[in-house]
């Protein structure tokens, strides 16, 4: 047993930007969660910035649940600038993070709570697909992740979102991180925490559309990449190498094969394969160098992470607007 408090206040942080049609639901199933393991609890609904009706369907929820709270960004920071902003505003024993649009199952968060209460710093899930569903995208996330794994060294479940509790102390530490550039997936095991894991069965949305689009995914994918490791740049050493020495070879080969009368002309044809090699090569490179530096100019200027527009319910001094 540990000394988890029998009382425990346990706060759901939830994202979300544009999903009026899953809030009644979502919140109805989490308080039942809640009340189901017994624990206190407070939902913070942090608004990304939504053109739609969530933020009144939120103010009702309010007005009849002092427990629901609400913070609302001024525009859409993103899916993990608004995770950062519940996290740092939370002020529960435990703090849950899951989606709104319920393919996260609130009916989960009991069994969450048992694993932290039987010791675990960190509880982390995995979806599972439907039966008869596996889509490109879970192909594709399960590659990514193992690519990710290879060159960060961060165990990353291929299967993990950002549904996972955490104790406070695990809180607090995240809290104090400073980073522009967020992967809250890969920042959470960094911490080393202890930690375990709850498999759930992945649904359907609710309602609504899914509103992370292939652009929010590959920035994503650019900022665990870029913000966890420096191996793209040692490849620019590696592969400038290799294409050196291919180069070598080449042009050995070539001129071998003309002065023995193997080829005939001046070789323009070789010259054009290989300026296209090296120029793409050069330009990769330059790519990647580029990434590096646009992530440092963006942490050099010290913007805030996101900016609060409003809130309800909430301590704005036991936070800041970072």
């Amino acid at each position: 047993m540990t000394d988890r408090p029998q009382d425990a206040l346990v706060s759901f942080v939830v994202p979300v930007l544009d999903e009026e049609g899953c809030i009644e639901e979502f919140a109805r199933r989490a308080c039942a969660a809640a009340n189901q393991a017994g624990v206190r609890y407070e939902l913070i609904f942090v608004d990304d910035g939504s053109t739609d009706a969530t933020p009144d369907k939120i103010a009702e929820l309010r007005s009849r649940d002092l427990q629901v709270k609400t913070i609302r960004l001024t525009r859409s920071f993103g899916h993990q600038a608004a995770l950062v902003a519940g996290l740092r505003f939370a002020s529960g024993d435990a703090v849950v993070t899951m989606d709104g649009d319920l393919q996260h199952p609130p009916e989960c968060v009991p069994d969450l709570i048992r694993a932290w209460r039987e010791g675990a710093d960190v509880v982390n899930t995995g979806r599972q697909p439907l039966p008869g569903r596996p889509t490109p995208k879970d192909r594709s996330s399960k590659l990514f992740y193992r690519l990710l794994g290879w060159i960060t060294a961060i165990p990353v479940v291929a299967t993990s979102a950002d549904f996972r509790l955490l104790d406070r102390k695990a809180v607090d530490a995240f809290n104090s991180l400073d980073e522009h550039f967020l992967f809250v997936r890969g920042l959470i095991p960094w911490l080393g925490f202890r930690d375990a894991f709850v498999a759930y069965q992945l649904e359907d949305r609710f309602a609504g559309e899914s509103k992370y689009d292939l652009r929010r995914q590959v920035r994503l994918a650019l900022d665990a990449i870029f913000s966890f490791s420096v191996i793209p740049l040692r490849l620019i050493s590696i592969l400038g190498m290799a294409t050196t020495l291919f180069g070598v070879v080449f042009g050995a080969f070539w001129l071998i094969s003309y002065f023995l009368g193997h080829v005939e002309g001046s070789g323009g044809t070789s010259i054009v394969i290989l300026i296209l090699i090296f120029g793409g090569v050069q330009l990769l490179s330059l790519g990647i160098v580029s990434e590096y530096v646009g992530r440092t100019y963006e942490e050099v200027k010290r913007r805030p992470r996101y900016v609060i527009g409003s809130t309800s319910g909430i301590d704005r001094s036991a936070g800041e607007d970072v």
